[in-house]
């Protein structure tokens, strides 16, 4: 028999035939394909690929019997099932599969069949019948499989209704043909005291107490001579007693396997520990139907809420919110399972807006769900065994949003010590309430579910200590911010945008806070003017406006204070490099008025260079030549070759305005040479456009190449994900100079589909000689040409086309 879980065709008959070749052995019924007896991971459909052609073995089996199997009712690639076969060649043997070329495939190796239609003999055993399907985590049992085959004990550890039982059951009675003296249940939830662990495990293997010996050591002499398997679960709160009789019996019966149940490791000698991880989520870029349906959540949510509405489907118009749904709940499958029995009562959409309460919301009341009565009463409990110093620790680490690391731990949830934080953020992870990502091999960094985190902030804000911890979080991203903005700059800005990136749920989490912080106002615009540079190099144009906007809208703020005229700086330089002109000039101009009134000379600069090449880009030459001859004395003023460097760049603009590109081309040489001195990588990246743009108006395409080839890489290497659309904007005008219409046309193309994704706005000033470029590929291709060169160029994303943009510039001309 096969069932469907939202569309997915899986196979659910256990007495279904059973299969050999060679040395495989395939069992369809339990999803299972063995070589040598240890378990071979496979694919979910792969999987259902290998049955159709084993159980029709030396037949042909059409292409479209296979699609139609595999994929019902719907429309797939062929090559979907090209892959899955490679696949199954790998794992089971070229030779075993043959094509017949144009029409199918045949399953050419020798198969026997055995036990079909009846039974499989089993080992006794006493495990639970689960009244719910089990789904998902079919990699996860391949691999367990095999673990249990070569360790003696294995702890599955994790958090409080993320499934560990489930899995520990489905993976006993996968390998009932491994233990022929038989697998033993044990369900410790309801033992309290830890006398009573071996009387609980006696009483399940039917072992009797005698007077005159332990029956811890009854036990032992039970399983001396066994070859079984002791599942034991729920051992959390008895884990010493629990570590204890394991040892014994481990000591004593050779043959015998331990798996165990845990929300932390029982700490014993050769004890595997296997977090067990929520259920998968769709990636990010999932898409289709069938892409979402992949993830075990999602699966599980459909088939837990046909349970209780038999008609309900999966479809567009609901795909969305379920996986969102999911999503938030981080794939935990009691979670999961709860939010689905409310399909009852709720549609998805009122679920999703629920969840905010989830702990009210998700209340159990039926049995067959879970024996969790409800989500709080999880955590409770995991929390309520927790000593009180790591219950405040846990409380302090739900301030932190998307995550943190051990130097911010140690700031805001600790002393000062790191040696503690770690003793702390251990114990933690050891009780599976603190995860451990490590995906940077450099410094890990540590999170909580969002589920326990909402638990914990909870506990936090009734300890009335929530704000004080707010205000240590505030003070260390603030801090944290500005370090990073004065490295933005360096030659190690690809390293601090990708902090910043980890750290910008936190950054949000402190800008809110800023709304009731004492003197919020003024932090809160510290803060936003510290993540100017980051937004720029991210092109988060729709995040840095919503800050700037309610950063300058907090009250409490001296309206000529200098920390007030920066923030205007920096929303006029974010409107400037999003392309919208108009509106970065008027906060520009107010920021500048601010920053005479200081006598800071140096941000007098900023504000004139800025306003200068807005009005030359809006076309107000004159204006911008009054902008640029004062910027330029302030700037000789100061001294700073930083500055001398900005006063040029604007007037080598002033001068391309004029027409007059020799002077444009000395001025922006002169900016490169001092941002080069500066090591201010950015700015060396923007006068390097500036110099290959005026050298395609002068007819040097060698110097615009050689520069463009240098900003290209330097883009690269910095890892920014917006600004290299400059470059790939003055390639185009370069390829087109050099008669190079499908390249210039392509160039472009991904040069305004980086604007676009970003929110920009392709408002940019070009030179007369620039302008006649621009229109050229056009006009050589043709507009379906054209068109055809040009939407390639937006179907690249940015760091391909620029690695394109780099392989024509460095190509023989």
């Amino acid at each position: 028999m096969r069932r469907a879980v939202c569309g997915y065709t899986m196979t659910d008959d256990r007495n279904a035939a059973t299969f050999r070749f060679g040395r495989f052995v395939l069992r369809p019924g339990e999803r299972q394909l063995l070589a040598d007896g240890v378990v071979v991971a496979l694919e979910p459909r792969a999987f259902d690929v290998l049955t159709a052609l084993v159980e029709r073995a030396g037949e042909l089996v059409t292409k479209d019997d296979l699609m139609e199997r595999i994929w019902p009712g719907r429309v797939v690639e062929e090559g979907n099932l090209h892959v899955h076969v490679s696949a199954l060649r790998k794992a089971v043997g070229h030779d075993a599969i043959a094509t017949v070329v144009g029409r199918g495939y045949r399953f050419s190796a020798s198969t026997d069949s055995f036990n079909a239609g009846a039974p499989r003999t089993t080992a006794p055993h006493n495990l639970p019948q689960p009244l719910t399907h089990f789904i998902g985590r079919e990699s996860d049992l391949a691999v367990l499989s095999n673990s249990l085959s070569q360790r003696r004990l294995i702890s599955l550890v994790g958090i409080g209704g993320g499934g560990k039982t489930r899995l520990a059951i489905e993976l006993a009675e996968m390998m009932l043909d491994s233990f022929p003296d038989g697998v033993r249940f044990v369900d410790l939830a309801s033992v309290s005291e830890p006398e009573r662990v071996a009387l609980a495990v006696a009483a399940v293997v039917g072992v009797r107490e005698r007077a005159d010996a332990p029956v811890e050591e009854m036990l032992a002499r039970h399983f001396s001579d066994r070859n079984a398997l002791l599942v034991l679960d729920n051992c959390e709160l008895l884990v010493d007693a629990c570590a204890a009789l394991v040892e014994r019996v481990l000591a004593a019966a050779p043959r015998v396997r331990v798996l165990v149940t845990s929300r932390e490791r029982l700490g014993v000698d050769g004890e595997q520990v296997v977090p067990v991880r929520s259920l998968s989520l769709p990636p990010t870029s999932a898409q289709t139907a069938e892409e979402l349906l992949a993830s075990e959540a999602v699966q599980l949510f459909c088939d837990r809420a046909r349970l209780v509405v038999p008609e309900f489907a999966f479809d567009t118009g609901n795909a969305a919110t379920i996986v969102d749904i999911c999503r938030r709940l981080d794939g935990i499958p009691l979670a999961v399972e709860l939010a689905a029995a409310r399909v009852k009562m709720l549609s998805v959409e009122q679920i999703r807006a629920k969840l905010d309460d989830r702990f009210r919301l998700l209340t159990g009341n039926m049995s067959a769900l879970s024996r969790h009565q409800t989500l709080l009463a999880t955590l409770q409990s995991s929390f309520d065994h927790l000593a009180a110093i790591e219950q405040h620790w846990l409380q302090r680490l739900s301030i932190f949003a998307g995550g943190w690391t051990l130097e911010a731990a140690t700031a805001i949830a600790g002393n000062g010590d790191d040696n503690e934080t770690l003793e702390r953020l251990g114990r933690l992870v050891d009780k599976s309430l603190v995860l451990v990502d490590r995906t940077d091999p450099r410094a890990h960094r540590y999170n909580l579910l969002e589920t326990v985190r909402h638990y914990a902030q909870d506990r936090l804000e009734e300890s009335g200590t929530i704000d004080v911890v707010r205000e240590r979080h505030l003070a260390y991203f603030l801090e944290f911010a500005k370090t990073a903005q004065q490295n933005l700059f360096s030659e190690a800005v690809k390293h601090w945008l990708a902090a910043i990136d980890a750290e910008l749920p936190n950054l949000l989490a402190a800008h809110a806070w800023c709304d009731r912080a004492p003197n919020g106002g003024n932090r809160g615009l510290d803060l936003a003017t510290n993540l100017r540079t980051y937004w720029l190099g991210r092109g988060l144009f729709a995040y840095g406006q919503l800050v700037y906007d309610e950063a300058l809208a907090r009250p409490g703020v001296d309206p000529r204070a200098m920390l007030r005229g920066k923030a205007l700086y920096a929303l006029g330089q974010h409107q400037y490099v999003r392309g919208r002109l108009s509106e970065s000039v008027a906060p520009t101009e107010e920021a500048l008025s601010i920053a005479r009134e200081h006598g800071d000379d140096e941000w007098v600069v900023f504000c004139l260079d800025r306003i200068c090449l807005a009005c030359l880009w809006l076309g107000d030459t004159s204006r911008a030549v009054t902008y640029c001859d004062e910027e330029l004395a302030v700037a000789n003023r100061t001294g700073k070759r930083r500055l001398v460097a900005f006063s040029l760049t604007a007037k080598g603009g002033v001068f391309r305005a004029q027409g007059d590109f020799d002077n444009a081309a000395h001025a922006y040489e002169r900016a490169l040479a001092l941002f080069d001195d500066e090591q201010d990588v950015h700015n060396r990246y923007n006068a390097l456009v500036n110099v290959a743009r005026v050298s395609v108006a002068r007819g040097d395409q060698g110097r615009a190449r050689r520069a463009l080839a240098t900003a290209i890489d330097l883009a690269m290497n910095m890892g920014t994900t917006y600004r290299g659309h400059f470059a790939l904007d003055a390639t185009s005008r370069l390829a087109a100079a050099c008669g190079s219409w499908e390249p210039a046309a392509s160039f472009q193309g991904a040069s305004d589909a980086a604007v676009d994704m970003a929110g920009g706005v392709r408002n940019w000033f070009d030179d007369s000689v620039l302008a006649a470029l621009q229109g050229k590929p056009r006009a050589m291709l043709g507009a379906d040409g054209y068109a055809l060169a040009y939407e390639r160029g937006r179907t690249l994303n940015l760091a391909t086309a620029l690695a394109e943009a780099l392989a024509w510039l460095d190509a023989p001309t």
